[in-house]
């Protein structure tokens, strides 16, 4: 078992998980942001002589995330080694080449422009996404790159523990055959998997837990490589981002690689397969949405194996932190850009949903739903009033009738299709957060942390008075993040984007070039003769230049009407 903290260290420790978001990974960067710099003036506020603020500490022990959260995630891995540049205005398009990579990365430099070049086709090259998978790459070596070597800050675990989902469509092989003889000689491919990867001081340094693999502050060496690759594994969206190739080390997959983290030693079930311990297994890997969209489950263990108060749940589902307000000293916080809102619908259409085509989405639906509460227990989710476990997701009062994300139109790929949708949602995230712990992520006075704290500053009721909630309360709380500084001026609602429709036809040029781009060699790895690819090829061409430009015109309009700028 690891080593738990000292529960009188005097600290609220946290757990950050993304869920699966797309473009909206805008949405949970401006979250980040914002939770950082309010941390950071908080920890300036009580250095200060005579400090008048809480005096208790936090730690940020683990993030976990999939898909555009799980990249989200292996930023802040890297970023939170230093300081950065925080954005109040993301909207000022003339803000470039700044330190905040979470706003350069998802604000700046991703653009449907450089999906849909043709910078991954050539001779010889299969067609392997609809879009082109090369910016990826290159945000990746700009955003995962360490800085130089740097003390962690104080609200950061030295063991910083990240984990990402990965969907491994090679599989893994288990056998199902039993020992007793006429056993069913049977084997079954598990697809879903994960990364746990865990900062340390130095390249010749060892991760405290023993499937982690080590990255060394202030070095590009042991696992930062493999943190690139399954930052854009766990982001390739199946079919539009280009799958990426991990080589995994054999021994990963040798302790029932299903079992909860909470389980210090799991079962050993053998892979059905002649690769030994020492090797290597190459997996092919998609969007880690695909098989777990939401990661909660693996912050929340992390944090209650290594919680020297955490209790057995009353379901024989494994430690659980505590949850009441007054007692709470540890939380996971999802950021989740598309909370579901699947609500009971009494009349249903058996018919219109049993045909083919009606079958397809909800197929797709289940799936998605599915994966967000893989392994998570539903009894405790909707039973407990719970401090222990908080969700942050958008939400835009000032516009009623709005949906509050502008990256959510076009299936959640909108925001790659305008610079001013991406800023938008990062300024609704940085505001959505300071409205969260200003009012929601709080602890009674009484809770040993906070009290603990108070007890380190000349006017307690002072600083009770200073950080009360504005919202009414039975019971005196204060924040756990309080607000300071910078962070306390109430960020600014962001105003809508529209985008260009000259912009809009030129999209739709790159998208009509990008579909004749791939074409060609899709349509050469099906026919067996030149004249035939010729020819194919032609006819392609030509119903994507008119049908096809026709019916991506009018979808565009559709899924952005209200948004166009004439």
């Amino acid at each position: 078992m690891p080593k738990q903290w000292d529960k009188n260290d005097g600290a609220f420790h946290l757990g950050i998980n993304m869920a699966g978001a797309v473009s909206a990974g805008a949405y949970t960067a401006g979250v980040l942001d914002f939770l950082i710099e309010a941390i950071e003036e908080w920890y300036k506020a009580k250095a200060l002589p005579s400090p008048a603020v809480p005096m208790h500490d936090i730690s940020i022990d683990v993030f976990s995330g999939a898909s555009a959260g799980g990249m989200c995630a292996a930023i802040a891995a890297a970023m939170v080694q230093g300081p950065f540049q925080h954005i109040h205005d993301p909207a000022d398009d003339k803000i470039v080449g700044t330190t905040n990579k979470f706003y350069e990365s998802w604000v700046n430099r991703i653009d449907i422009e450089y999906l849909l070049s043709d910078r991954d086709l050539g001779p010889g090259k299969p067609v392997i996404s609809m879009l082109d998978s090369t910016i990826i790459d290159e945000i990746a070596d700009y955003a995962l790159t360490p800085g130089p070597p740097a003390k962690h800050p104080s609200y950061i675990a030295d063991s910083l523990t990240l984990f990402l989902t990965l969907t491994n469509v090679r599989g893994t092989p288990f056998p199902l055959s039993g020992d007793a003889t006429g056993s069913a000689e049977e084997t079954i491919r598990y697809y879903a998997d994960r990364l746990q990867f865990e900062t340390v001081s130095s390249p010749t340094s060892q991760p405290l837990f023993p499937l982690a693999k080590p990255l060394p502050i202030g070095s590009d060496k042991d696992a930062w490589p493999l943190l690139k690759e399954a930052a854009k594994a766990t982001g390739a969206f199946p079919l539009f981002l280009a799958p990426r190739k991990i080589d995994r080390a054999v021994a990963d997959y040798l302790n029932s690689p299903w079992a909860t983290i909470s389980d210090p030693l799991p079962e050993q079930v053998d892979p059905a397969w002649p690769l030994t311990p020492t090797g290597t297994f190459t997996t092919l890997n998609v969007d880690g949405g695909v098989t777990d969209n939401d990661p909660f489950q693996l912050a929340h263990d992390y944090l209650a194996i290594h919680n020297p108060l955490a209790q057995p749940g009353t379901c024989g589902d494994g430690l659980h932190n505590p949850p009441a307000q007054n007692q709470a000293n540890a939380a996971v916080l999802t950021v989740a850009p598309f909370p579901a809102h699947d609500l009971y619908n009494p009349d249903y259409d058996f018919n219109e949903n049993s045909s083919i085509l009606g079958m397809l989405p909800n197929l797709m639906t289940a799936l998605i739903s599915q994966s967000r509460f893989q392994g998570e227990s539903l009894t405790s989710v909707i039973n407990t009033k719970s401090y222990s476990r908080f969700v942050l997701a958008p939400s835009d009062f000032k516009n009623p009738g709005k949906d509050a994300l502008q990256c959510g139109l076009l299936g959640a790929f909108g925001g790659f299709f305008e610079r001013g949708f991406r800023a938008h949602d990062y300024q609704l995230g940085r505001r959505n957060c300071q409205r969260f712990l200003e009012k929601t992520f709080r602890l009674t006075i009484d809770n040993p942390i906070i009290a603990a704290g108070l007890a380190q500053v000349e006017d307690s009721d002072g600083v009770i008075g200073d950080f009360r909630s504005p919202e009414a309360e039975p019971v005196r709380t204060l924040p756990i993040i309080p607000l300071c500084g910078s962070a306390r001026p109430e960020v600014p609602n962001p105003a809508h984007a529209k985008i260009d429709a000259n912009r809009l036809d030129q999209i739709v040029d790159w998208i009509v070039k990008r579909l004749q781009a791939v074409s060609g060699p899709l349509l050469a790895s099906v026919t067996r003769h030149e004249w035939e690819k010729v020819a194919a090829e032609a006819v392609v061409h030509k119903l994507i230049s008119d049908w096809g430009r026709a019916r991506i015109t009018e979808y565009l309009n559709k899924g952005l009407q209200g948004v166009i700028r004439d």
